[in-house]
């Protein structure tokens, strides 16, 4: 597990630059509640849950867990800093990891 990490709230400003850099992931919710948030599509349910299944030992990883929401073929990941009331450096970090997870040939055609 990684060490304790002093997270700060990200500007509207750096917000916008990181999503920029990004791929599908979008703003969701505001003030305290502010979250970018992705859903990746998968073939089967089974993709599914070991899509979710990595992303958990990941969270584990870093000490930084979303919420996920799963239906048979996808998954949406909602990344948000609750101790900063906002997104932070690390909402975007471990966004760049789901998205690394996220192999071709979990894909949905």
């Amino acid at each position: 597990m990684q060490s304790a990490t002093v997270r700060t709230a990200l500007s509207a400003t750096q917000i916008i630059a990181s999503l920029a850099k990004t791929e599908g992931w979008k703003l969701h919710g505001d003030g305290a509640d502010l979250a970018i948030e992705k859903t990746y599509k998968f073939e089967n349910f089974l993709k599914t849950m070991a899509f979710v299944n990595a992303i958990a030992y990941l969270a584990e990883q870093q000490d930084h867990h979303p919420e996920l929401l799963l239906t048979y073929s996808t998954c949406s990941v909602r990344f948000n800093t609750h101790d900063v009331q906002g997104v932070s450096r690390s909402d975007f970090e471990c966004a760049a990891l789901v998205d690394a997870l996220y192999a071709p040939a979990g894909r949905s055609a």
